[in-house]
């Protein structure tokens, strides 16, 4: 157990994974990606969502009980920009977080477009004498997309943080990403992102993506930092989509997720 709080973020930290299983499969750099359960996390992509969508997803780092991740979402498509709203499990009865988000996007021109999301955090324990947490924040997003092929994304969780030295800072600390995706040809997508959490050292994600046939995609991925390796697979079939993903660390294993989501 102390080499996984080594190696690993700690979720005691409200460090959900910011990304679904297409993400997962490509390192983790998923802030510069666009499908329904991308654009949950990343919420300037929301604007791009053309139909209302549900989505669930389900994450177990290392095949460890009481570190299992779970999320379902749904996306709504308004007149002006869209809204999405996403509800966050971790771990068990004997400690546990929720984190549950309502986010809106709009467009600014025909190129870029924000969002902002507000997330109410939890945590609680079997421990009777443990207090539990409970806070209101908020994230931001804006991205940049000049052409079909090429996206600029930048998202900041929890920004009030880093203006803050108090205890409950650490425990919800300000996360900042930047990413890119570029489409290489039409079957291979590239990704690439920083993240840079600011009480530990940047992690750098990068992956690709490539149509094999009609509807069926292979994903590959590296993330620095652990250093986690990752493939996976995806479908989109009509409504419905699914993207299997495993990422493996060279000492604690395999972490595999699933995602599931359906445009209505």
């Amino acid at each position: 157990m102390v080499a996984l709080l080594y190696a690993t973020p700690l979720f005691a930290q409200f460090d959900f994974p910011s990304f679904g299983g297409r993400g997962a499969a490509m390192g983790g750099a998923s802030v510069a990606l666009d499908d329904e359960v991308s654009a949950m996390y990343n919420i300037s992509a929301l604007n791009g969502i053309e139909s209302a969508a549900v989505a669930i997803s389900a994450r177990q780092s290392f095949v460890v009980d009481g570190m299992g991740v779970f999320s379902l979402g749904g996306i709504v498509p308004l007149g002006f920009g869209s809204m999405a709203a996403t509800v966050e499990h971790f771990g068990d009865n004997d400690y546990n977080e929720q984190r549950v988000s309502l986010a809106y996007a709009l467009p600014l021109g025909r190129t870029m477009s924000f969002g902002v999301a507000f997330h109410y955090m939890h945590s609680g324990t079997s421990d009777p004498y443990y207090e539990p947490l409970n806070r209101l924040t908020f994230s931001t997003a804006l991205r940049f997309r000049p052409s079909d092929d090429f996206t600029v994304a930048f998202k900041a969780f929890n920004p009030s943080a880093g203006m803050s030295d108090s205890e409950l800072s650490l425990r919800i600390p300000a996360v900042f990403s930047l990413g890119v995706s570029y489409r290489i040809i039409d079957e291979l997508l590239a990704v690439g992102e920083v993240e840079k959490n600011l009480y530990e050292p940047s992690t750098l994600r990068f992956g690709l993506e490539y149509l094999l046939q009609e509807g069926w995609f292979i994903r590959v991925g590296v993330n620095t930092r652990p250093a986690i390796y990752t493939f996976g697979l995806g479908l989109r079939q009509g409504r419905f989509g699914a993207d299997l993903a495993a990422q493996f660390h060279n000492v604690l294993g395999l972490t595999p997720q699933l995602s599931l989501q359906y445009r209505f």
